[in-house]
């Protein structure tokens, strides 16, 4: 009787594992970009519904361009967004600096605007909402 596994045994389990984990390893990572993609959706549109309460407390959209830090600054001191979400590329609030997932806002007449959603890479438009 023997005690244990020789290392010809252990070398071939290791060997099905690595190769299981170079399938599933670059899947996890698609899946994870998504779930950031969903998620900054979501933000543009929780963006989207506290710019439309703007309008209805202003009877005009802000004007200007402004990215999402701006956007929220503007909507805090209006009282009508108390958070800011989170970017989840960064897994931290909206910030100046934000390239991945980045919002931008612009008006140029307060009768319309235009928020635009960046994808990870920061140049591609991901999503583009205009006002209701």
């Amino acid at each position: 009787m023997r005690n244990g596994f020789s290392i010809f045994e252990m070398l071939i389990a290791l060997s099905i594992m690595a190769l299981l984990g170079s399938f599933v390893i670059p899947n996890i990572q698609k899946i994870q970009l998504k779930s950031y993609s969903i998620a900054s959706e979501i933000n543009l549109k929780t963006f989207q519904s506290s710019i439309e309460n703007y309008y209805l407390d202003n009877n005009t959209y802000p004007v200007g361009t402004m990215t999402a830090y701006d956007i929220f600054t503007l909507l805090n001191n209006s009282y009508i967004m108390k958070t800011c979400p989170q970017n989840p590329y960064y897994k931290n609030t909206y910030s100046l600096s934000d390239s991945k997932g980045k919002i931008t806002y612009n008006s140029t007449n307060g009768d319309d605007y235009t928020l635009t959603l960046f994808d990870s890479t920061g140049t591609n438009k991901q999503l583009e909402l205009n006002s209701l």
